[in-house]
């Protein structure tokens, strides 16, 4: 009798066992829920079309939903403390920009170690921001614009996403290379910094082409330069000159990269990484970014993360530099 309990009990146990094991059939395997993607910056900005686009389609290779959650706010510190403070087991990533990861921590204290806390596991493209006008503005050309400018000091109000943001780097760099003086209008992000631009409540902002591309077929905003050094790769922006080529210096190129937590188990960093590599192979992914007139420069998070220590010092003298000659004015 107890023989027959005992087996009894046994087989209980084991289809409990059986019950309470993952799909697939082993323990741990990852990812076995859906995985949420932070955006420290507000809606309509390029990271958020670029991450719906991902959400869309990357479940098809990592086989789990993927989520959007947008954080904006403290100068996108609050959605980045998020993720570094998130159980550190690969389900929550930051989708943010070599600015805020480098530059923003060197210029405000901030509740995190860029370097220390984040590991970036991909860069999925990097482009530069252009300087754009509402076409009821008077500039036609870059040049009239600086020459307004300099005759009018403090006048001409240029919307920012918000400090060290992408376009708020790029018009400082702007900015030092032309000498002139503006007012600036910092938002929570780059969808309401262009919504304050086509409402006519700046004269002038650092946008991407993926935001303007409907602005400038409408005949609502007019492109003066990009904030690079290499011309936009598009029909509607081809003829628009950039920084370098008019002697203003590199200007800004905005990476547009993945992170995790550092202490995020590596098999699973090793997970993602790959998964990002088959993304961007899927033919619906690459007419995605195609109809948002946005390239793939794919690379690799340890080839990113062995360079951001060099790009620290490089932005630290930079802003160091600016710094210095604000107070000299």
């Amino acid at each position: 009798m107890r023989t027959v309990v005992s087996r009894t009990l046994i087989s209980l146990l084991g289809i409990l066992i059986l019950t309470a094991l993952p799909a697939g059939g082993a323990w741990g395997e990852y990812p076995e829920k859906p995985v949420t993607i932070v955006i420290p910056f507000g809606a309509g900005g390029s990271h958020d079309l670029h991450a719906r686009g991902v959400a869309g389609i990357f479940p098809d290779v990592l086989g789990q939903p993927v989520l959007v959650k947008l954080m904006p706010g403290g100068a996108a510190t609050i959605g980045t403390n998020f993720v570094a403070q998130a159980p550190p087991d690969g389900y929550t990533i930051l989708f943010s920009h070599n600015a805020i990861d480098l530059i923003l921590p060197q210029t405000r204290k901030v509740p995190y170690d860029s370097l220390r806390d984040f590991v970036p596991i991909f860069q999925l493209n990097a482009s530069s921001p252009v300087l754009a006008v509402p076409v009821n503005r008077p500039w036609k050309t870059i040049q009239e614009f600086i020459k307004y400018a300099k005759a009018n000091p403090g006048k001409v109000n240029v919307a920012t996403a918000g400090l060290w943001s992408a376009g708020h780097t790029a018009t400082e760099l702007f900015l030092k290379a032309t000498g002139i003086k503006v007012t600036q209008i910092p938002f929570h992000g780059g969808g309401p910094s262009l919504l304050a631009l086509l409402a006519g409540d700046a004269d002038a902002s650092f946008q991407f082409a993926t935001q303007l591309r409907s602005q400038m077929q409408a005949g609502k905003v007019r492109v003066l330069v990009v904030a690079g050094s290499k011309r936009i790769d598009d029909p509607l922006f081809k003829d628009i000159p950039t920084m370098s080529e008019l002697g203003m210096g590199e200007g800004f190129v905005m990476g547009r990269i993945f992170y995790v937590s550092r202490k995020v188990p590596p098999d699973r960093i090793q997970k993602l990484r790959e998964s990002f590599f088959k993304l961007i192979k899927v033919r619906s992914f690459q007419s995605f970014m195609k109809s948002i007139g946005e390239p793939i420069d794919a690379v690799d998070g340890p080839e990113l993360d062995k360079i951001r220590p060099k790009l620290w010092k490089e932005y630290g003298d930079l802003i160091r530099e600016m710094a210095a000659k604000k107070k000299e004015k």
